[in-house]
Parts: structure tokens; sequence; C-alpha cells
């Protein structure tokens, strides 16, 4: 049985790309400072999938100019740092 990869588009790429950069970065400084990393995933994916039901079907998914790549990268990169938010706040509230 041979596993395949789904063939992704230029914007999926970017925003995959995005997002493993981000999840990075932010990792790095959830540990760094402390926070909570669970909290720190439920965000990121919260963010994601209220993203994808919210504004996925607006997305320029087709195109592959510079200007969808960089919205991708940008979005992608987005969503760990409301993960990151979420856990400052809730390390922030916290007794």
């Amino acid at each position: 049985m041979r596993l395949r990869l789904p063939k992704l588009n230029a914007f999926a790429k970017a925003q995959a790309w995005g997002l493993a950069l981000g999840f990075a970065i932010a990792l790095h400084f959830t540990s760094q400072l402390r926070y909570g990393l669970g909290v720190f995933v439920i965000g990121t994916a919260a963010a994601w999938l209220g993203w994808e039901m919210l504004l996925g079907k607006t997305a320029p998914s087709a195109r592959t100019d510079l200007r969808a790549v960089a919205y991708g990268i940008a979005t992608g990169m987005a969503f760990p740092g409301v993960g990151f938010a979420l856990a400052a706040l809730v390390a922030w509230g916290r007794p």
C-alpha cells in the first residue's frame, strides 16, 4: 500500500509553509515564556478552523500570483499567533 500526499495548489502550499513557520516560532516563544502548550495548540486549531469556515471559500485558491501566495503565507502565520495570544491571555489571567 502506497501512501500519497494530495496535490496542493500554490495557495495551500503557501498557507502550509506559513503555518509551519509560524507554529515553530510561536511554539518556541510559548515554551520559553512557560505558557500553556495545550491552550496554544487549541487556540491555533480553533483559529485555523474558524478561518476555514468563515473565509475559506473566498480564499484565492485558484490563483498562483505573488499576491495570493503572500496572502497564504500571512494567513498561515497568523493562526499560531492567535494561539499564542490565547495562551498569553490564559497565563495572564491565572492567579
